[in-house]
C-alpha cells in the first residue's frame, strides 16, 4: 500500500560535531532516544530531564571528516506523546549549536501545511458515543476545515478569562455540517510555564436556583487542531481550534470554557452566551 503524503512525519535536518556539543530543548521530559548507528552520542543531564547533547562519536573516524557525506538518523520521544525525528550529518563547524524545539512548533505546523504532510500526526481526534452516532462526518473533512481555520485572523474580541498573567481568548466561531469550530488563542505572559490538565466544554444553566440541579452536559469535541496542547512555555501564545457538536443555545444556557492547570491553581473559565455563537461564519 502506499504511503499518503499526510501520514508523513517531517525530520529536522542537524549538524554535528565531535568536538562541540550540541544541545536540543524539548518541550516535555524526554522518555526514549534512539540513533541509527553509533555516529552518534547522546546524554540527558539528570537535573534538566528535557535537555538532550549530542556530539558525533569521535570513533567513528568513517563520519567525522567533513566530506564524508554519510548521514544517520536519531528519534526523541516525549513524556507528553511528542515524536521528533532528526537527520544527522557531521558539520566540522555547526552552524546552530542550540535550538529550543517549542520555539519551532507554529513554523513546523506551516511548513507541514504547504508539503502536505504530518496531518494525521498533528490531529487528535475524541469522538463522542452521543453525538458522532448518524452524524455522517468524516473526520478527513473536520480536520481540513480546522486546517483552514487555524491562521485565520481573529473576528471576536473580548470574551475570554486572565487569571495571573495567563490569558484564553476565543477569537473565531465557524460552522459546517452541524459542527461549530472554535477558535481561541492562550498565552502566557508570566515567566513560569503552564502545563495543562485539560481543556473542556460544557453546555451549562445560566442562572440555577439552590434548590434545582443544574443540568450540565459536556460538548466532547470531534478534533482539536493543531495537537493536543499539553504545555504553553513562558512568554509564548499558542493558537487551537476546537471542532464541537453543534448547539444551540436558549437565552437562559451558555457554554462553558474550562482550561485548567495541572497541580497548580491558574484555572480559567469564561462564558459564552447565545448571542455570541450567532456571529458564527459559515466555512
Amino acid at each position: 500500500m502506499p504511503i499518503d503524503r499526510s501520514a508523513v512525519k517531517g525530520s529536522y535536518p542537524l549538524g554535528i560535531s565531535d568536538r562541540k556539543t550540541t544541545h536540543i530543548i524539548f518541550p516535555a521530559t524526554i522518555k526514549e532516544f534512539d540513533a541509527g548507528t553509533d555516529y552518534v552520542l547522546a546524554q540527558v543531564p539528570q537535573t534538566i530531564t528535557n535537555v538532550l547533547r549530542v556530539k558525533a562519536n569521535p570513533k567513528a573516524s568513517a563520519f567525522c571528516r567533513a566530506d564524508s557525506g554519510r548521514e544517520t538518523n536519531m528519534t526523541v520521544i516525549t513524556e507528553d506523546g511528542g515524536f521528533y525525528s532528526f537527520l544527522v550529518r557531521y558539520q566540522e563547524e555547526p552552524e546552530i549549536l542550540n535550538i529550543n524545539i517549542a520555539n519551532n512548533l507554529t513554523a513546523d505546523d506551516q511548513t507541514s501545511r504547504a508539503l502536505g504532510i504530518n496531518r494525521s500526526a498533528a490531529i487528535t481526534f475524541t469522538l463522542s458515543g452521543t453525538t458522532n452516532e448518524g452524524t455522517g462526518l468524516v473526520k478527513s473533512d473536520v480536520a481540513y476545515r480546522c486546517e483552514r481555520i487555524i491562521d485565520r485572523k481573529p473576528f471576536i474580541r473580548n470574551i475570554g478569562a486572565s487569571k495571573m498573567r495567563v490569558t484564553n481568548l476565543l477569537t473565531g466561531i465557524y460552522v459546517a455540517d452541524k459542527v461549530i469550530y472554535m477558535q481561541f488563542a492562550v498565552r502566557n505572559d508570566s515567566q513560569i510555564d503552564y502545563e495543562v490538565d485539560f481543556f473542556k466544554f460544557y453546555v451549562r444553566d445560566k442562572e440555577v436556583m439552590k434548590r434545582m440541579a443544574a443540568q450540565d452536559v459536556e460538548l466532547k469535541p470531534y478534533a482539536q487542531y493543531p495537537e493536543t496542547l499539553r504545555m504553553l512555555r513562558a512568554k509564548t501564545e499558542r493558537s487551537c481550534v476546537y471542532a464541537l457538536p453543534l448547539t444551540t443555545l436558549t437565552e437562559d444556557r451558555i457554554i462553558e470554557v474550562e482550561l485548567y492547570e495541572k497541580n497548580s491553581g491558574r484555572h480559567l473559565r469564561f462564558q459564552i452566551e447565545a448571542d455570541v455563537l450567532l456571529l458564527a461564519k459559515p466555512l
